[in-house]
């Protein structure tokens, strides 16, 4: 007999209500976990799973707690990247755990965890430590007991990410011509047929490369977002990861792409594949011609999708400019240069033609 998976049951409006101050300090003394001061708690991030309270004390962050909108059994993907946090920070990959329960009492049974607060670095500081980067990414690659966490339970789509390159063609491919496509068209934006041309010759472009249509056989736990914001020093001062919401495994270039196309000159990155022992620097760097540009194709189908939701002119603008931004990238990183004549004429007229109307939505009351 075949087994259907459970869906989790939706939060009630219990478990959807942010916890008050003397419940997150009974947690704190639940899990037995002392500030050095009187704290205060601050709200910074309030997901439909999931909530994030900062703790300060002597007004610096101090740490941060993390509760799932219910016990750890009714949520076992989320719960199972909230206990990696322990893993992660064995591996010298992420913050300190401080405490951690799968059904707090002080909580209204609701899974938790407390993490050390990390410091944020700047951009320029984080460029010129980007051999450290690497080095920090080559260790979370390369983690064994993470890799067989990660590997038990997979769900469907974790599962997809072990065929990396045709999973991201065929997402790509559907955000574009299938979504972005159909809500365009609804909305009255007849420019989506330029634009459909101009993600149709890159993604033929990008097709048409031969160092790797095959699947990516270098299989790794993955941050699969490893922007700026996403990386802080701890006491020591050591680079540190945070935020691994998209935690799985994947292609190491998921990571190394991205983050080498953002933070390194290309003729450095030959140089800091040094610094990455678990695949040849060739082999990493002919990968991203096909793994970043369609990373680049999907955030720009995310602007895209965006704009149609967009209330106010500041919200349009930053959209319309976004989809340019962000297709004109892959045009570059594609070509190897300048954006090709034809590409770059399309891509202009629609800019300026989004450019002159406006929100599609009334404002928000």
């Amino acid at each position: 007999m075949t087994t259907v998976p459970r869906t989790p049951p939706r939060p009630d409006r219990a478990q959807r209500r942010p916890s008050q101050p003397h419940e997150l300090m009974g947690l704190l003394r639940e899990l037995d976990v002392r500030p050095p001061g009187p704290a205060r708690f601050k709200l910074v991030s309030r997901w439909a799973a999931k909530h994030v309270w900062r703790v300060d004390v002597d007004g610096e962050p101090w740490a941060y707690i993390r509760s799932l909108l219910g016990p750890g059994a009714q949520r076992p993907d989320r719960w199972r990247h909230l206990r990696l946090a322990t893993l992660l920070h064995e591996a010298r990959v992420g913050p300190r755990v401080l405490g951690i329960t799968e059904e707090s009492e002080a909580l209204g049974g609701r899974a938790a965890s407390v993490e050390a607060a990390l410091k944020p670095i700047p951009r320029a500081e984080l460029e010129a430590r980007a051999d450290e980067a690497i080095a920090l990414l080559a260790r979370l690659h390369s983690d064994e007991p993470l890799h067989r966490a990660l590997a038990v339970g997979m769900t469907e789509s974790e599962r997809e990410r072990l065929q990396p390159l045709p999973r991201l063609f065929r997402e790509t491919r559907e955000r574009w011509f299938e979504a972005v496509v159909e809500r365009w068209l609804e909305a009255g934006l007849g420019e989506i047929n330029q634009l459909s041309e101009v993600v149709s010759d890159l993604i033929n472009a990008i097709e048409a490369l031969e160092c790797c249509n095959q699947d990516v056989n270098h299989i790794v736990p993955a941050h699969n977002d490893p922007n700026h914001g996403n990386f802080m020093v701890n006491r020591q001062g050591a680079l540190r990861l945070i935020d691994f919401e998209d935690l799985a495994l994947n292609t190491s270039v998921a990571d190394l792409g991205v983050f080498l196309t953002w933070y390194a000159d290309r003729d450095r990155q030959r140089e800091l594949l040094a610094h990455y022992a678990l695949a040849d620097p060739e082999t990493i760097l002919e990968r991203m011609q096909v793994w970043v540009p369609l990373r680049y194709l999907g955030i720009s189908a995310h602007w895209a999708a965006r704009l149609t939701r967009a209330r106010d002119s500041e919200g349009w603008a930053f959209a319309a400019d976004s989809v340019d931004e962000w297709l004109r990238g892959a045009a570059e990183l594609v070509a190897g240069g300048p954006v090709p004549a034809h590409l770059d004429e399309t891509l202009r007229a629609v800019h300026t033609s989004l450019r002159g109307r406006g929100p599609l939505l009334a404002p928000a009351e």
